[in-house]
């Protein structure tokens, strides 16, 4: 295998259209739930868009909004391949028709089209749409159709990976080129998606052999080392790896070609799901950005996301593991209750399709360590009521990515500590200060954490888990103020307590502060701090406790907020803390 990681791959030439492939689908039950949903809502948006009698694309989205939230023309391919009805196809290709000639319009009229929007963030989602209905309604389209969508996708997949010479209708449209090298973002995931369906549905051999050169070789090095699983995005962001799955299905299915085989990482991620859920699992470790929903309620994010990695993996003892999560995992339905065993939105039932012949198996490890990402899970027992604790110390270089370096969270029916980001409008507070760990103050400024990597090691003896953090790399750029820091966690289950014993050192006129978020209103008894389930007491050191508890209500920092959200702050006379937190 060559040093970047990618051996290269002889691609067979595909004989008849359609090229990609959508076999993971063919298996499913006619009867079952999931496909009678879909059936019945695609039935709907076929007899909306024959109806409608607009000429324009978002006219025709408009008219879907209403009733039919959330479709994709690649439903109508999906159920046009498990039915050959040929009303499907039409109604994409009418849909897809549509597009393309809106787009053309605003390029002729010396304006950017829609699919460069957000520096080509959702280039991926609607160049699936016409790869699909291209592949599959071929035979349908006019060689005008086919040319004027063949034009458009190409000059998309060329701007999306030449920013500085992008132009639209020889307009030059230069643009930021934002993560088109960094397999970690979000963004790459979709540029991919976009380039790797387009390229086999047109079967263009400069886009093949660009990703073959250029961007395969940089994606597989990247996963290779990204032990455990998992995105460095966090929990957030982290879940756009659905879509990066997602295209290993359609490439394998489509080209033969595993790209996922190449690196642990998609089994990996699988376990780092299981264990990142809460003993209930209805939540999960809020880490990095929460944009979509402050507080990590499971989602068909979520379910997607382990659902096509177990596809992928359907041998693998990780895969039997997920299929057991899929049993189990619980999403939210929006009015606080959780929906088991499927997805919640019609149109995510299409992956409730894919059809992977899983038995299941539960996990048996109560802790787990995904080293590439640098994040630790662990756990009492694996019954529901049990406790749960997640930590983070590691490599830290992603833009959706916190300044929780040394953070914890701990959960026993409830979080009981968890960062106050999710409790917050935005759900994307990245600073210290909304996170459980030490808060460094030179004066009345806060120190940043900065990209670095983070160092963490455990030891399990069964019913104590031990866990040491070198953190003094969050703090390189300021290594003038904050000389050193590391924590220790000890979890002990059968009593659901966590420990925390912080070592730093600091230059004079720097004020370290423990932190301790939490979701409702506490008490302070002496050294003692009382917050609904959790007892948070700072023990004594040499002999001595000093620093008076205190507790702040988060919305009195920022309006952002909620009003429920509060920070325990302790405070000593030295660099040195020892906290213990009792679950009830």
């Amino acid at each position: 295998m060559p040093s970047n990681g990618y051996p290269g791959f002889t691609y067979p030439s595909p004989s008849a259209r359609p090229y990609i492939s959508l076999k993971d689908y063919d298996a499913v039950s006619r009867t079952s739930s999931a496909y009678t949903t879909l059936k019945n809502e695609v039935d709907g948006v076929v007899t909306t868009t024959n109806n409608y009698s607009g000429s324009t694309y978002d006219g025709l989205v408009s008219a879907l909004n209403s009733n039919y939230y959330g479709y994709s023309c690649v439903h109508s391919v999906i159920m046009y391949r498990l039915t050959g009805d040929v009303k499907y196809i039409q109604q994409a290709i009418k849909m897809v028709g549509l597009f393309v000639t809106q787009e053309n319009a605003k390029i002729a009229a010396g304006n950017a089209p829609l699919i460069a929007g957000d520096s080509y963030l959702e280039v991926g989602i609607y160049m699936e749409q016409l790869a699909l209905t291209y592949d599959y309604g071929y035979a349908l389209l006019s060689q005008a159709q086919r040319d004027a969508w063949k034009a458009y996708a190409d000059q998309a997949i060329f701007n999306v990976w030449n920013y500085n010479s992008a132009s639209w209708g020889g307009v030059t449209r230069t643009w930021s080129g934002w993560s088109i090298n960094d397999p970690g973002d979000n963004y790459y995931y979709s540029f991919l998606k976009a380039t790797m369906l387009w390229s086999w549905a047109s079967q263009n051999s400069t886009w093949i052999s660009f990703l073959q050169k250029q961007k395969f070789p940089q994606l597989v090095p990247y996963f290779s080392v990204m032990t455990g699983g998992g995105s460095r995005e966090g929990t957030g962001y982290g879940t756009a790896l659905k879509s990066m799955f997602e295209n290993y299905r359609y490439w394998k299915g489509s080209t033969t070609e595993d790209l996922s085989a190449l690196s642990s990482h998609v089994r990996d991620t699988i376990d780092y799901w299981v264990y990142a859920s809460t003993p209930d699992f209805h939540y999960f470790a809020s880490i990095g950005d929460q944009a979509r929903s402050s507080m990590p309620l499971m989602f068909d994010y979520q379910r997607q996301l382990v659902q096509e990695a177990v596809n992928l993996n359907p041998g693998s003892a990780q895969a039997a593991r997920g299929a057991w999560w899929l049993n189990r995992v619980g999403v939210s339905d929006g009015g606080g209750g959780f929906i088991l065993g499927r997805m919640r939105y019609n149109f995510d039932y299409h992956y409730d399709l894919l059809t992977a012949s899983v038995t299941e198996q539960a996990p048996t490890s109560l802790v787990y360590h995904a080293t590439g990402v640098g994040a630790l899970f662990a756990r009492s027992s694996w019954d529901t009521t049990a406790s749960w604790f997640a930590t983070v110390a590691g490599p830290y270089d992603q833009s959706h990515a916190h300044q929780d370096q040394g953070a914890f969270q701990f959960y026993k029916g409830k979080f009981l500590t968890v960062t106050s980001n999710t409790l917050s409008n935005s759900g994307i507070h990245q600073e210290t200060s909304a996170e459980n760990t030490l808060r460094f103050m030179n004066g009345t400024s806060v120190i940043p954490q900065n990209n670095s990597t983070s160092s963490m090691s455990y030891s399990d003896s069964g019913d104590v888990l031990m866990v040491h953090q070198n953190l003094t790399p969050a703090f390189s750029n300021n290594s003038s103020k904050v000389f050193s820091w590391t924590r220790d966690l000890t979890y002990t289950r059968s009593t659901h307590t966590l420990q925390i014993h912080d070592l730093c050192s600091v230059a004079t006129g720097v004020t370290p502060v423990f932190q301790v978020h939490v979701p409702l209103a506490a008490t302070i008894s002496g050294n003692m701090v009382t917050a609904g389930g959790l007892t948070v007491t700072q023990n004594a050191i040499n002999g001595q406790t000093s620093g008076t508890p205190k507790v702040i209500q988060m919305s009195s920092t920022d309006s952002d907020f909620n009003s429920n959200a509060y920070r325990i702050e302790l405070t000593g006379s030295s660099c040195e803390f020892n906290v213990t937190l009792q679950a009830k």
